[in-house]
């Protein structure tokens, strides 16, 4: 009782302090009330006071043939920007009339770095030949250290005098940064104790949330379809042959640019997926590298596919066990053990839809008047 009355003295403090700040305004923290209590997100957010509630919507149904999600499904996705959930439904009616998407997960596996710091070139060498040489010790404590971690594979690198270790992981149904993290300290310190040739541990190195093209992690996921050009023409109002020359024109410039995530939008429906169904949103600076696809398997068939190399997600721990995503997941009965690469697999999908719907947007030249029709551009409300 006494914790319960003390956290709510706590929340009550917190929550004075935003209203003072909005007297000016003549605004109230009671917009942020919420069902959600300081127990609930424990282990979520700090200096807990209410929610900020996103307008959620569906997406679909969408017909899936992968490895792991089988049939139609209906998407969760959560934003703020109008015609977004239209595009990727629409997407989604396009794919369907061509028979459905296929889709692979073919690679999944967290990585993460240590970095030793050596006396010399020699010691560096002699440190790298006693790591390998104690890969399995290595190995069975980085696999005891988590429920769900367990060690793939160890590599090497050196910077002059310092000797990079990275761990590759897998990490199951976890979106796994945390356990990884962990499994790094366990490696820290029995390099450092038992190799008697590290002069000091250089600090972490800070790789997630920032695309590194070396450093790519997570799962890696396809989503391929054939259009075909009658439903495509009906529904797009364009042709197959002005998607194919858009998304050609566009990758190459991209390319000329610099830019690595050859796609039209693909952060913008992977944004409104991830916040309804609890993922890391500071994840999308790695996963939105998506790359599309497209060419003619014959006059009047179009493959067009998305590849997903670097998609962090998971469907047990962080904000996956909030209450209002858990029961996003659920829709796609994507909850818990044994349904990350399911996941995967429909995020891929709608991706390839929005991006096929997007692009199509463009080649019909009505992008602007669907934003301008539904709310993107309305003025703002009146109060």
């Amino acid at each position: 009782m006494t914790t319960k009355r003390i956290s709510r003295e706590n929340i009550d403090s917190r929550i004075a302090v935003a209203n003072n700040l909005l007297k000016k305004h003549n605004l109230s923290c009671d917009i942020f009330d919420s069902y959600l209590t300081e127990d609930m997100i424990k282990g979520n957010i700090e200096n807990f006071i209410g929610a900020i509630a996103i307008p959620l919507g569906l997406c679909g149904p969408i017909n899936i043939h992968g490895q792991y999600a089988e049939g139609e499904f209906i998407v969760p996705m959560a934003t703020e920007e109008g015609t977004v959930v239209a595009t990727y439904s629409r997407g989604a009616k396009i794919i369907n009339e061509s028979g459905g998407c296929e889709t692979l997960v073919y690679d999944d596996y967290f990585l993460r770095a240590v970095q030793f710091r050596t006396a010399s070139l020699k010691k560096s060498a002699e440190l790298i030949k006693w790591c390998k040489s104690h890969e399995s010790e290595i190995s069975i404590l980085i696999n005891k250290s988590g429920n769900f971690v367990r060690l793939l594979e160890m590599s090497y690198d050196c910077l002059g005098t310092t000797v990079i270790v990275t761990i590759k992981l897998h990490t199951s149904d976890a979106m796994g940064s945390n356990m990884s993290s962990e499994a790094s300290q366990v490696l820290s310190d029995y390099v450092s104790e038992n190799s008697r040739l590290v002069e000091s541990v250089v600090l972490p190195y800070p790789e997630d949330k920032k695309f590194i093209p070396s450093r790519q992690k997570g799962k890696k996921v396809i989503a391929r379809v054939v259009l075909r050009r009658e439903p495509y023409t009906r529904i797009t109002r364009t042709s197959l042959e002005a998607l194919e020359e858009l998304t050609k024109n566009y990758k190459d410039l991209l390319a000329s640019h610099g830019c690595y995530s050859l796609n039209m939008h693909a952060a913008n429906g992977m944004a409104a997926m991830f916040q309804a169904l609890g993922q890391d949103m500071a994840y999308l600076g790695e996963c939105s590298q998506v790359i599309v696809s497209s060419h003619f398997v014959d006059a009047d068939h179009l493959e067009f596919s998305v590849t997903l190399p670097t998609l962090i997600i998971g469907t047990v721990g962080a904000a996956t066990g909030l209450h209002a995503c858990k029961t996003a997941l659920s829709i796609m009965d994507c909850y818990g053990a044994g349904k990350a690469k399911k996941l995967a697999e429909i995020i891929a999908s709608v991706v390839l839809a929005g991006e096929i719907s997007c692009a199509s947007a463009q080649c019909a030249f009505e992008f602007v008047q669907a934003h301008e029709t539904m709310g993107k551009n309305y003025p703002m409300h009146k109060e």
